[in-house]
């Protein structure tokens, strides 16, 4: 097993490494209410949304408008069975899932890449195709990501401690996925990804300076893979000058900047938006925040972001509470991949970044996208399972029923 810590006395072997959180520690039962609630909410709005959003399209391409919204409902559903079945499993399976499951995933980056098995689309090939659907293999791998690097980093708790022998591998096991997803190529992906990773390291432990020289050495590598890239540079000098070529290079952000604008403070309607009338591209994925914006409103997209929010502080809050190392740092790394993408992607709808090709978690249009965000907040729920149950509202289902926990009850009967 990769990074597996060594043991000083010789001649003796090691005893397998003990992962469970310890019996007085691990709270069996009850989980998140806070993040389960958000999650649900955000769910709901995408399905409705989606099926606005993607109505145009889907009628044009297929005769039915419901065609984008029914595959998505069923991707949700889906996605919630794997929500349910993840939230009930054990640290310890967890973290073997996490552990297999990378590398699987960096076979599965390495298959995208090969001609006439990888699917291209939009200049880039960034999918498989596996006879009833296409899956992503970027989505998981960020996700696996944080769970394989908590995992390494909780194995052996000094490596954070030591530079060449401890951080340096871990960013070459990052870099190996980067020069994967940068192959496809999926720069969004991999600033994600690079994120995910800063955020554990930085929770771990290590120095400070060593995060502001990590920070510094990555800016220009950054820099200099926007600036070989032709379609990045494009894209970077359309995010500072939207106006500049309205009918070209900024035509969908020009489009998204109009929908917010049509909007306003009340919306036009749900169903009633007119950017999405194949004026505004992607306007069911990356863009569907640009819809809500035009249909539902100003209030609308002030409780998306609310919810977000929960989402990204209950995640934080089980970090913070855990007894249990691994659950600390996965936890830390869901969060960062919750947040950075969420507003990387409000972000670059409403012109505030350049372009990443993001979709926005649980609300836009996709099956892997869906089906992985929801596994994520199984995890989360299930590291929430070991929490006191005092540090959290939250339901569980058990032999005898179903039963619940108020967000703010008494403590004392």
């Amino acid at each position: 097993m990769l990074f597996r810590p060594s043991t000083r006395s010789a001649g003796k072997k090691a005893p397998p490494p003990n992962w469970e959180p310890s019996a007085d520690k691990q709270r069996v039962g009850t989980m998140d209410l806070w993040t389960a609630g958000a999650a649900f909410c955000l769910l709901i709005i995408g399905l409705v949304m989606v099926y606005s959003a993607s109505a145009p399209i889907a009628l044009r391409n297929f005769g039915n408008a419901s065609h984008y919204a029914l595959r998505n409902g069923i991707f949700s559903l889906l996605g919630l069975i794997g929500l349910v079945l993840i939230s009930r499993q054990s640290i310890t399976s967890i973290r073997r899932a996490g552990q297999w499951g990378f590398w699987i995933i960096i076979m599965l980056l390495v298959v995208t890449l090969i001609p006439g098995v990888g699917l291209e689309g939009g200049g880039a090939r960034r999918w498989i195709n596996i006879g009833f659907a296409t899956i992503q293999p970027s989505e998981p791998y960020k996700v696996i990501l944080a769970l394989y690097m908590a995992h390494i980093l909780a194995l052996n708790p000094a490596r954070s401690r030591y530079f060449f022998a401890g951080i340096v591998p871990l960013f070459m096991l990052f870099g190996m996925g980067a020069a994967l997803l940068l192959a496809e190529p999926d720069f969004g992906a991999t600033m994600i990804s690079a994120a995910i990773v800063f955020g554990i390291i930085f929770v771990s432990g290590i120095p400070l300076s060593w995060i502001i020289g990590l920070v510094v050495a990555a800016v220009p590598l950054a820099a200099a893979g926007v600036i070989m890239a032709p379609y990045r540079f494009r894209r970077v000098t359309s995010f500072l000058d939207p106006w500049d070529d309205p009918l070209d290079s900024d035509f969908q952000l020009v489009q998204s900047l109009l929908s917010f604008g049509n909007g306003g403070y009340t919306g036009t309607g749900l169903g009633q938006g007119q950017q999405k009338q194949f004026y505004l591209p992607e306007s069911h994925t990356d863009f569907i925040f640009a819809v809500i914006g035009e249909e539902l409103g100003l209030f609308w997209i002030l409780l998306i972001i609310l919810l977000f929010a929960v989402l990204i502080w209950r995640a934080l809050h089980i970090a913070r509470m855990a007894d249990d190392r691994f659950v600390r740092l996965a936890s830390t790394g869901l969060a960062v991949l919750l947040g950075a993408q969420s507003v990387a992607n409000m972000g670059v709808v409403m012109g505030l970044l350049p372009p990443k090709g993001l979709t926005l978690p649980l609300v836009s249009y996709g099956g892997t996208s869906i089906i992985v965000t929801l596994g994520a907040i199984g995890l989360l729920l299930a590291f929430s399972r070991t929490l006191p149950v005092s540090d959290k509202p939250g339901f569980s289902f058990n032999k005898t029923g179903f039963s619940f926990k108020r967000p703010f009850s008494s403590r004392s009967s």
